[in-house]
């Protein structure tokens, strides 16, 4: 199985043939130096992958021959992480390992504690992290690229988004994530639920006021132990255990 991955847009499907261009195509030729009657992976981002022959590499776009199809089915429980803006650099790595991870839809959330403020640049750096996550699907071959929105308001976050069960991470309160996940398990009536949302603080954690309001709002409070975690590493640490349990 070759190792070589790329993303093409429904558009540039002409089956049985394929067309890269942009930058995937700048990719292919001239970064991976992929030659003709090379094969490559291809996905969509949508749930299907292509395996492909490169038949012709032209100046501006690839042509690639369809051999095999495969539909990646999609995840039993929709996953949402609602991540408070937290320093840019960590926020990418989250985005990254939590596509990885599975993550259904990415939202990134400002906060009374956040620490970062994108105004202005909001449209360039929504582009960084939606390329950030095409990658690391390339990187994992899940097919499925995560949904990631323009930064929310904790207000609209609460009143707009609707899951079937909603979590909040906390530092002092709430059931053991690793427990709602075992009673999961071990009862054969219950069913993983179809969605999930996560919300996560910023570096400096929730306000009192902003715990309680969220708290009001049918969210549950969940602990992952008694160490306080780095906001990155809680994330990460509560979409492995949900995508362990519910996604496998």
């Amino acid at each position: 199985m070759t190792s070589n991955c790329f993303f093409f847009n429904r558009i540039d499907l002409q089956s049985p043939y394929i067309f890269l261009e942009g930058e995937e195509h700048h990719h292919l030729s001239h970064v991976s130096r992929i030659k003709p009657k090379e094969k490559v992976w291809l996905f969509d981002g949508q749930g299907k992958s292509y395996l492909a022959i490169v038949e012709e590499i032209r100046k501006e776009k690839t042509k690639l021959f369809i051999i095999e199809e495969k539909i990646r089915k999609k995840a039993k429980t929709k996953i949402t992480l609602a991540q408070a803006l937290i320093k840019l650099k960590n926020m990418e790595f989250i985005i990254q390992k939590s596509t990885e991870l599975g993550v259904t839809t990415f939202l990134p959330v400002t906060t009374n504690r956040s620490m970062v403020k994108i105004e202005g640049k909001i449209e360039n750096r929504l582009k960084r992290w939606k390329k950030i996550a095409r990658e690391a699907v390339k990187q994992c071959r899940s097919s499925w690229i995560p949904y990631i929105s323009l930064p929310f308001s904790l207000e609209e976050l609460i009143k707009k988004k609707e899951a079937e069960r909603k979590f909040l991470l906390c530092e002092n309160r709430g059931e053991y994530l690793r427990d709602i996940l075992l009673k999961n398990v071990k009862s054969q009536r219950k069913k993983s639920p179809s969605s999930v949302l996560i919300l996560v603080g910023p570096e400096g954690g929730w306000t009192k006021e902003e715990e309680e309001y969220i708290l009001s709002h049918g969210f549950e409070a969940i602990s992952l132990g008694k160490n306080i975690l780095r906001a990155e590493t809680a994330a990460l640490c509560s979409l492995a255990l949900i995508s362990h349990f519910w996604n496998l």
